[in-house]
């Protein structure tokens, strides 16, 4: 650490020099007591760790001047100005480049690197130290591969080549800047030397990650051994997301806090109150800014768990669900690596702290994240030197020309005692001038002095609003919306304060109110919702706090009870009714059909509400795709619906959800929130007299997320109750489902006898479909233990079943068994046969993610065979399936095989 005083340079090291770095990284911002204690000595932290913190300053002081150390509670603070810290220096220069042409951007970037000499935080000791100097050199090479860059695209290929060949010295296995690299080399007519970088990378990465180059760079090495000159720059096969919900339409002031957000630092936080606007200037300034981002725009609204947020950030950047990894580290290891080096901005909406938004930044600084919270996100300028921005409320000339935009400025002349008092009394909260702007605009002959007398009025609790709490600003304008309604749109809102969830659609709101129409037009000209999609609703968080007041003031427990009721009835019918599209043959689907409602538990709903007809929204999806389509959308709420069912004792709706959702976590291979549902659903179910059932699946549920011990438990109980009572179905899907939790277990032996007695059972009870899946489980089981010809005749009989009944699904699992069985006896023909047969199957069903899987045994067999070009075709076809669904580990082992055949 250098600090340059006058013509003097002091170098500080040690414990001071570390309180110097701490305050520094954190430059503009007080950093309290405790969190520096942490930063330098780490925890648990010394005796009186206070005391040596002030120990420090006096000393820091001592060697810089009192001037520069400031005490502000809680802590301390450095505010040295933009050019007298070389951090902030090279990350102008950087954030220049990236908008400059090729030539000034490789200006920017010399006088970027230029500021680097030697180790960051050379001499420096402290808990911090390690974690910012993996940062910051990150920081540094990212700026190498853009100079690199922009010397390669003006033809400077003899610069670029000499400053590459060090930093590839430094960092042997960072795949872009050798690719570069070789490009310099190429460029400057060195072939022999490209080849030869590029055949030393790869050796280091066989020999230790066991894993080949990436693609793009095996198709430069390709155009180099052709003699190609220079070639084309790097493509991002990945999709290009452009989530983005619309800009606000009315939007004035933030200029200062715009030309923040200007500079594009990787990560921005913006905090604020409730409604003062975080997200409206976030897409505001997003929309201004899309040229800066050619790669694509993510949006979530943080009212969801992390790991929700990046299963969805994977599925936009091209992830197969099922590719997707079960841990959140996992994950967001997966996502950084698929955005390093993208211009992507991502935006994280009503973030509720920095736990909750570190897994989706981005690891490097090409992307720019834009965060809003109601909270000031300290802990990332701490840790992540995130930009903080606090929104203040408006002026009272901002709101003046709001209310002129949504007004007209004739309208605002014409009374300016009445504005003065809507200017006021709004609080200069954009969401409080937009709801009383609606209420002036739809109705234009009302005067504004009627909207004035509200807001004075003493019904309007004006002493709150005087006190300055914001919560209470915006009560009295929902108060003053609110009773600017008609019966039934006040009725509707207080209903929605209900919902537990943030967004309705119109059908579920019909439910709720169980009334024939809703009017949720009436509340969306109020601002008081807001339709962001056909038929699909949204409050506002803090409108819906208050909706939430006035349901339990308003409406009478027994309203409210009812309410809900109708409510999670709705959400068992939609659920139930999609389900059965995406598993038409699933088991004993009839004993989780939802009940008629029954009139004992609700008297007053037959005789005081008229009946409720379901509007066009509400219609199932038409087939399993929009099946899937909708419990994509709608999982969230129905697993939030579970749980309001279980608060309002409805036991059959509890275990009816779990069951309705079961299929789509299935196949999106969600285990956790399997295990969750069911688990929340057996207590319930016991209750309602199906509590076999649900340890059934509940057992299943830890079976496939390979928790055998807890899954064979639960399926071994809940065999001995459908025993019990004599439940032959029963006993014949839980004996099933054994049989599957031995065999993914490893233990073919143990799982025959119950995939056995499974057939015996589906025979009797004449089920052809289950009796087919039977006689599958049981040749599968055979094979395993290499009993190929027993295997190859119950297959068979399965397959002769599937065809019969029309079940290409089983068939095309069928005859992928099969394909495997004579393939495992030495049949390579027929097995060629199956597999093809299955592989068609699969490719009509959408079904790419097991088509892999079947192309790499076709290769299997054609080497087996001695014809290495159609193995090497049908590994090909594999890796590619692989690549694009990111399932590393399978398209790494398909590599390996085409190395190995040469």
């Amino acid at each position: 650490m250098e600090v340059r005083t006058g013509g003097d340079v002091i170098v500080l090291t040690g414990r001071v020099g570390a309180l110097l770095t701490v305050l520094l990284l954190n430059a503009g911002r007080v950093v309290s007591v405790q969190r520096l204690a942490e930063a330098l000595w780490g925890l648990p932290l010394p005796n009186s760790p206070a005391a040596r913190v002030r120990t420090l300053v006096t000393e820091l002081r001592r060697v810089v001047g009192p001037a520069w150390v400031l005490t502000q509670r809680p802590g301390y603070a450095v505010r040295p100005q933009p050019a007298q810290l070389d951090l902030t220096c090279f990350a102008g220069h950087v954030a220049r480049a990236r908008e400059a042409a090729p030539e000034t951007a490789a200006e920017h970037l010399d006088a970027a690197l230029a500021l680097w000499r030697g180790t960051p935080f050379d001499g420096i000791s402290g808990a911090f130290v390690e974690a910012e100097r993996i940062r910051l050199e990150e920081l540094r090479i990212s700026a190498v591969e853009q100079r690199a860059e922009a010397r390669l695209s003006i033809g400077r290929y003899g610069e670029a080549a000499t400053d590459l060949a060090a930093s590839a010295l430094a960092h042997p296995l960072r795949e872009r800047l050798h690719g570069q690299l070789m490009r310099a080399l190429h460029g400057s007519g060195r072939r022999a030397e490209a080849l030869e970088v590029y055949r030393r990378l790869r050796e280091r990465m066989s020999d230790e990650l066991g894993l080949e180059p990436e693609r793009e760079l095996q198709r430069l090495h390709q155009r180099i051994l052709t003699s190609d000159r220079e070639p084309p720059e790097r493509t991002h096969p990945h999709p290009t997301p452009r989530e983005l919900p619309a800009p606000p339409p009315l939007f004035v002031g933030r200029t200062r806090e715009q030309g923040s957000l200007d500079a594009r630092r990787p990560i921005t936080a913006v905090s604020g109150a409730g409604g003062m606007g975080k997200t409206w200037l976030a897409l505001h300034w997003a929309h201004r800014n899309l040229p800066h981002y050619p790669d694509g725009q993510l949006y979530a609204n943080l009212a969801t768990s992390p790991e929700t947020v990046l299963r969805r950030f994977l599925g936009s950047l091209g992830v197969h669900p099922a590719a997707v990894p079960h841990e959140e580290e996992a994950q967001a290891g997966l996502y950084r690596s698929l955005v390093a080096g993208r211009r992507l901005l991502v935006v994280l909406d009503n973030a509720r702290d920095a736990t909750q938004v570190t897994p989706l930044l981005p690891g490097s600084p090409a992307s720019t994240v834009l965060i809003t919270s109601r909270h000031r996100l300290t802990a990332l300028g701490a840790t992540h030197g995130a930009n903080l921005i606090t929104l203040n409320p408006l002026t009272s000339r901002e709101v003046r020309d709001l209310l002129c935009l949504h007004l007209g400025e004739d309208r605002v002349a014409a009374d300016p005692d009445s504005v003065a008092a809507l200017v006021e009394h709004s609080g200069g909260l954009p969401l409080a001038v937009g709801v009383l702007a609606a209420r002036a605009s739809a109705d234009p002959a009302l005067p504004l002095a009627s909207f004035a007398a509200e807001l004075r009025s003493p019904a309007t609790r004006l002493d709150a609003l005087r006190a300055g709490d914001l919560t209470a600003d915006l009560r009295v304008t929902f108060d003053s919306s609110y009773e600017a309604l008609d019966g039934a749109a006040a009725r509707m809102f207080a209903l929605l304060g209900l919902v537990p969830w943030p967004e309705v659609s119109l059908s579920a709101a019909t439910a709720l109110a169980g009334t024939p129409s809703v009017p949720l037009g009436e509340l969306e000209s109020a601002h008081l919702v807001h339709r962001h999609r056909p038929g699909r609703y949204r409050t506002h968080d803090l409108i819906r706090l208050y909706a939430a007041e006035r349901a339990h003031t308003d409406l009478t427990e027994d309203e409210r009870r009812r309410a809900l009721t109708r409510l999670v009835d709705f959400c068992v019918r939609q659920a139930y009714a999609a389900d059965r599209l995406l598993s038409p043959n699933r088991p004993l689907a009839d004993r989780a059909a939802p009940e008629t409602t029954n009139p004992a538990k609700e008297p007053a709903t037959r005789a005081e509400e008229p009946a409720v007809r379901t509007p066009p929204e509400a219609a199932a999806p038409a087939d399993a795709a929009e099946a899937a389509a909708w419990f994509e959308v709608e999982q969230p709420a129905l697993r939030q619906a579970q749980h309001l069912a279980a608060g309002l004792g409805l036991d059959g709706a509890v275990w009816r959800l779990a069951w309705a959702l079961d299929t789509f976590h299935l196949r999106r291979y969600l285990h956790e929130a399997r295990i969750e549902t069911w688990r929340l659903a057996l207590p319930a179910a016991e209750r309602d007299g199906k509590g076999a059932h649900a340890r059934w699946y509940l057992g299943y549920a830890h079976a496939q997320a390979l928790r055998t011990g807890e899954g064979v438990e639960l399926l071994n109980r809940a065999l001995e109750e459908f025993e019990r009572t004599g439940d032959l179905a029963g006993r014949a899907h839980t004996g099933h489902t054994l049989g599957y939790a031995w065999s993914v277990h490893g233990s073919p032996g143990r799982a025959l006898p119950h995939v056995r007695d499974a057939l015996r059972l589906q025979r009797e009870l004449g089920d052809p479909i289950w009796e087919a899946n039977a006689l599958s489980a049981i040749g599968w089981c055979l094979a395993q233990l290499g009993r190929y010809e027993e295997a190859h005749a119950y297959c068979a009989q399965a397959l002769t079943l599937f065809r019969e009944h029309r079940d290409p699904g089983g068939e095309s699992a069928t005859l992928d068994s099969l394909g495997l069985i004579a393939h495992r006896a030495g049949g390579h023909a027929r097995a060629l046969g199956y597999y093809r047969r299955s592989v068609a199957l699969r490719e009509a069903l959408g079904n790419d993610f097991q088509v892999a899987d079947t192309l790499a045994r076709i290769g299997d067999v054609h080497r087996e065979s001695g014809d290495l070009p159609a193995a090497r075709r049908a590994w090909q076809r594999a890796e590619e399936i692989y690549r694009r669904q990111h399932r590393a580990k399978e398209a790494a082992s398909v590599r390996r095989r085409l190395s190995s055949a040469g």
